[in-house]
């Protein structure tokens, strides 16, 4: 019997733990295609992300997992703005080929 109460105070509490914190702002990033941009960053789940992308030369921008699209070209970039709202790792592309950032959110 004290181990079943046990077991049931124990569910208990793990039930009312904390919900995760809310993000407290959004994620602004800024990125180019022509130059070196950091491999991962974080968000969390429900976080607003800003992403700003340049190049000199016409590209499709992606974001896996969330498919927002946009457009950049030389003296006008690319400006996507979504919620980060699942979780997972989520690769920034500059298609065809090249890897911006991978989107890591928890």
């Amino acid at each position: 019997m004290i181990r079943v109460l046990l077991l049931v105070l124990l569910a208990v509490a793990g039930c009312s733990a904390a919900p995760a914190e809310a993000p407290a702002g959004p994620l602004v990033l800024r990125l180019s295609v022509d130059e070196a941009s950091p491999r991962r960053v974080e968000a969390v789940r429900g976080q607003a992300v800003e992403l700003t992308v340049t190049s000199r030369e016409p590209v499709e921008v992606h974001v896996h997992g969330f498919d927002v699209l946009g457009r950049a070209e030389d003296g006008k970039p690319a400006e996507l703005r979504f919620t980060a709202d699942r979780t997972g790792t989520f690769d920034v592309e500059a298609h065809p080929d090249t890897l911006l950032v991978q989107l890591v959110v928890r």
